[in-house]
């Protein structure tokens, strides 16, 4: 009597990764390579290998490396555009630099990306220099802008120069990411509470 053989079970298909979800996985594995090599030294191969695909299959969602590179900070910054207006209604320009500091403090690739990219772009061939100038700009604006507001509304302490104090916020928000970087068990939020006290209206 032979052994009966059980009929073979149907192959199921593993589903299919869409479309917007592999262009997010992507953008999410460009900020862990950038972020760990920089731009130049990060290439479409770490990218793809982070995803699980060829270097074709990666081009077919983004066909140079610097349309990723451009689009993974473009889309960072659409998904807090919103929740940093409510931080500056709420909150004002000092409230704003903590939320940044948190949303980074909390994602240490994205920070890494950032504060990489920063010193890479100041290059005026690498192709976020335009970004990281734009960028620059509209903060620097925006905080001098929310500054002299609040400074009208007694927020602010008397004698602060609201377009100095915004060049000193950036550039000591800057500092404190890196330094974060080196140091993670420093407690980012507190040195920058520390620092700008000094620009607090007192009660």
């Amino acid at each position: 009597m032979t052994d009966a053989v059980p009929p073979a079970r149907p192959r199921t298909r593993a589903p299919r990764t869409s479309p917007e979800r592999r262009r997010a996985q992507i953008v999410e594995a460009a900020i862990a390579v950038f972020g760990r090599q920089g731009y130049r030294q990060g290439s479409l191969k770490a990218v793809a290998d982070e995803v699980g695909l060829t270097i074709q299959g990666l081009l077919h969602y983004f066909p140079t490396k610097e349309q990723l590179l451009l689009t993974t900070l473009e889309q960072r910054n659409a998904l807090t555009r919103a929740k940093l207006d409510e931080a500056i209604a709420a909150e004002g320009a000092l409230g704003a630099c903590r939320f940044v500091l948190r949303r980074n403090r909390d994602d240490p690739g994205f920070m890494r990306l950032f504060v990489t990219l920063a010193a890479e772009a100041t290059d005026p061939e690498h192709p976020a220099h335009e970004y990281f100038l734009r960028r620059y700009e509209i903060i620097h604006a925006q905080l001098a802008q929310q500054l002299r507001a609040e400074a009208a509304r007694g927020r602010i302490a008397a004698g602060v120069d609201p377009a100095a104090a915004a060049t000193a916020l950036v550039a000591l928000m800057d500092g404190l990411q890196l330094q974060a970087l080196h140091r993670p068990a420093m407690d980012l939020l507190d040195a920058f509470e520390q620092a700008t006290r000094h620009l607090r209206a007192e009660p």
